[in-house]
């Protein structure tokens, strides 16, 4: 029983400092594909529209997907920082070739609130997210 508090005592400091790192890393790259959006996502899901809501749901899940795998193979707080930082950089990159060469006008569609496209669009991006994962975890 000792030993499980003494484990605890000595791995949460660490756990903080991923949890905090791999936080600001995230938001950031929300943030940045939230500004990189030809249409305004935030306000367009406050005033209800439900293919906004789903493109920008797809995408919290997304961004997640890789930064769990850069988790799981820890090395050091410095090899988490890289790999999360490379790997969303490579997901931005993912989700605009997805929205520009495959989905295109999408953006437009989204803001008339055309739910079916929205739901094939983040469809697209979860499981581009999915594979990106496994490869990072090998």
């Amino acid at each position: 029983m000792q030993s499980a508090f003494e484990s605890l005592a000595a791995g949460f400091p660490h756990l903080i400092f991923y949890l905090l790192m791999v936080t600001v890393i995230y938001m950031s790259a929300i943030a940045i594909y939230v500004r990189l959006t030809p249409h305004k996502e935030i306000e367009l899901v406050q005033e209800g529209n439900i293919a906004a809501a789903i493109h920008f749901s797809a995408l919290v899940i997304s961004m997640a997907l890789p930064v769990a795998a850069c988790l799981i193979n820890k090395f050091s707080l410095f090899d988490v920082g890289i790999w999360a930082i490379f790997s969303l950089l490579l997901q931005l990159l993912l989700f605009r070739v997805t929205d520009y060469i495959v989905f295109r006008g999408m953006s437009e569609r989204i803001e008339q609130g055309e739910v079916g496209p929205a739901l094939v669009l983040a469809s697209f991006k979860i499981a581009g997210s999915l594979i990106l994962a496994f490869a990072i975890a090998g």
